[in-house]
């Protein structure tokens, strides 16, 4: 099975350098959001999309719509695909990543000892990509719209980057990454 994993496109909260994971808040693509998720859309046009998943976040199901202009799929929300439950909803990345980075294994600590560690997310998206095996046939196409760590996750899952690298380089808004599973 062919996977296409997106980051959604720019949001008021990252131009702010704020972190949301909780999908009751308003968190927005911007206008420079809107375009980017539009040139992604023009990327991914020719893709013939079997099943297009996104986050419960509302970032990534503006994006998707977007994209979807040009396939017209039931978007299917999937909570496996949320950002990462950190406990810093609404605070500074910076704080959030400063935190994460001072502890002694920045992989397994759970800020307050009960929010999701690095390595809880790399179950999480194992167990998603798992859901997928279960669910689709080899020969499908499957996109998800999803957040930086989750993207990731599936890099570093797939060998094209390292743990540390996952820590310590985000994302780029509205690039796709193709993965065969």
């Amino acid at each position: 099975m062919k996977l296409i994993a997106t980051r959604h496109a720019e949001t008021n909260y990252n131009i702010k350098d704020l972190v949301n994971y909780d999908p009751t808040v308003n968190v927005f693509l911007t206008e420079n959001g809107i375009k980017q998720a539009e040139n992604l859309a023009e990327q991914l046009k020719d893709f013939n999309f079997d099943t297009i998943y996104v986050s419960r976040l509302k970032r990534t199901k503006q994006t998707a719509d977007i994209i979807n202009r040009y396939h017209g799929q039931t978007l299917i929300i999937n909570e496996l695909l949320d950002d990462t439950r950190n406990g810093f909803e609404g605070r500074s990345y910076s704080e959030a990543k400063g935190w994460r980075d001072s502890q002694p294994d920045p992989t397994s600590a759970r800020y307050m000892d009960r929010y999701e560690s690095v390595n809880d997310m790399t179950n999480r998206v194992q167990q998603f990509i798992n859901y997928l095996k279960q669910r689709h046939r080899d020969n499908e196409t499957i996109l998800i719209v999803t957040s930086s760590h989750l993207i990731k996750q599936l890099r570093m899952l797939h060998g094209e980057i390292t743990m540390q690298e996952l820590l310590n380089t985000p994302a780029k808004h509205a690039t796709y990454y193709e993965f065969d599973i």
